[in-house]
């Protein structure tokens, strides 16, 4: 297990929609440390399993693509499997409904997890997902867990899905991730909890930016405190 000492870990969890990336990336860019999307990593390995027809309940074929898999991120935070930038490609709807099941496969996160501490490693991180602060980094000196109602949610998604000139509707979206809720809060391996001694924020009524202060100002206080 490892306990990020060498190098300071920000976690931020919480169910999907709730804004976890965006407040990430930003907390990164404010505190001057680097931003790990690890949701990406999951729906890079499913949309490998689609372009590979990878039968998901063969345990002996998840083995071998998890074997051949390349998850690479640039210096501006494009995810590629292999050199094919992928970063558009993982937000298809397609790798949206099947992402939680592939990421509920036990050596599917037994394999995200390895890569995600091992990219730690190298520097200062805000790492954003469903398991960081409860499974990937339970020692990490700041925790936190992001939620909001699920109606302002899939609201927000719905926005982003159509700025993006994808046709769904509002309702679409939000069964979408009632759905995911209920199988990341339920799946028997790292399931969706609130990490031990994480802050909790719920976003339902706060902008982007009083998130952001809001998580700096809990971090520069522990700095200066501890």
């Amino acid at each position: 297990m490892s306990n990020s000492s060498k190098y300071e870990i920000i976690t931020l969890d919480g169910p999907s929609g709730a804004g976890k990336s965006t407040i990430a990336k930003l907390v990164a860019k404010r505190l001057s440390f680097k931003y790990l999307d690890t949701g990406a990593m999951y729906r890079a390995v499913t949309l490998y399993m689609i372009k590979h027809d990878i039968n998901i309940d063969d345990k002996v074929e998840i083995i071998s693509a998890l074997n051949n898999l390349n998850i690479n991120f640039d210096n501006d935070g494009r995810i590629y499997l292999d050199t094919e930038d992928v970063s558009e490609a993982i937000r298809s709807i397609e790798v949206v409904n099947l992402v939680s099941k592939v990421s509920s496969i036990t050596e599917v996160r037994q394999n995200m997890v390895s890569l995600q501490r091992k990219i730690a490693e190298d520097g200062n991180y805000v790492i954003d997902g469903r398991d960081i602060g409860s499974v990937v980094f339970p020692n990490a000196k700041y925790k936190f867990y992001m939620d909001a109602s699920l109606d302002e949610r899939a609201k927000r998604r719905h926005n982003e899905e159509l700025s993006k000139g994808k046709n769904l509707t509002y309702e679409e979206v939000k069964e979408s991730i009632r759905k995911r809720d209920e199988f990341d809060s339920n799946r028997k391996d790292s399931p969706l909890v609130v990490p031990e001694n994480a802050y909790i924020i719920d976003t339902t009524s706060m902008t982007i930016d009083d998130v952001v202060k809001k998580i700096t100002d809990v971090v520069l206080n522990i700095k200066s405190n501890s």
